[in-house]
């Protein structure tokens, strides 16, 4: 299931026919709703989530409190998510991210984890101007971490047997780039499975509250680049 450098409306089906079978297991991953509670401020509060296939993270910061809605154009996706939150059925949303049906500058802040690591640079600006337009404040994009070869590696191994595994690692510079032709003020954070005072050792101890996780990324920085799984890359719209 090769997604990238394709018509964006032809992937759709490729999706419907996977999600019957990762979906109740995307569901048991809660740390990026976690990730993205804390780097909410004050003044952010209506979000959506793009592409968000599973919708556990909108899920669950709806059940924490988050004004949170989430869209996918899969079909599939959306039927097993409005199945698994019946509570939150009129927060999800069938559509294309290329194409949303929102009003400019419908959210105070959006972002999409795993997204953009299905296309290539020419379908990023284009989803990057998307999600911009409907953005407020600020706009994150999540991606899979290409400074950390262990993990690229990893990947590298599982997608001989399962393409879904054949996605695309950025660097630093290369996703601040592409978040730079619609956001100013770049930050980027990297999350998920680092080490000695890392949030994710937070979590597993149970401590999930926002300002203790938002404390320990700027405590951490950089300081995990090449052993975090993902950048979590925060811009200033308009």
């Amino acid at each position: 299931m090769q997604l990238r450098n394709l018509d964006p409306a032809s992937s759709s089906k490729d999706w419907d026919s996977k999600w019957a079978d990762i979906f109740e297991h995307y569901q048991q991953d809660l740390r990026h709703a976690y990730y993205i509670q804390a780097m909410l401020d004050a003044e952010d509060r209506h979000v959506l989530e793009i592409g968000a296939g599973s919708f556990r993270d909108m899920a669950e910061l709806r059940r924490r409190g988050v004004d949170c809605e989430g869209m996918d154009f899969s079909q599939e996706s959306i039927q097993l998510a409005r199945q698994q939150f019946p509570e939150f059925s009129s927060a999800i949303h069938q559509m294309s991210a290329f194409d949303m049906s929102f009003a400019d500058k419908a959210f105070d802040v959006s972002y999409h984890n795993g997204v953009w690591v299905l296309f290539d640079d020419v379908q990023i600006k284009a989803l990057a101007v998307e999600q911009a337009r409907i953005t407020r404040n600020r706009m994150i994009a999540t991606v899979h971490n290409a400074h950390n070869r262990q993990f690229v590696e990893y990947f590298d191994r599982l997608k001989k047997d399962d393409p879904l595994y054949d996605i695309r690692f950025f660097e630093m510079d290369e996703v601040s780039s592409l978040m730079r032709e619609v956001c100013s003020d770049v930050v980027i954070v990297p999350v998920g499975k680092g080490k000695k005072y890392h949030e994710d050792l937070l979590i597993k101890s149970g401590v999930t509250d926002p300002q203790a996780l938002r404390a320990c990324f700027d405590k951490s920085g950089l300081k995990y680049l090449e052993s975090s799984e993902r950048l979590m890359c925060i811009g200033s719209v308009g």
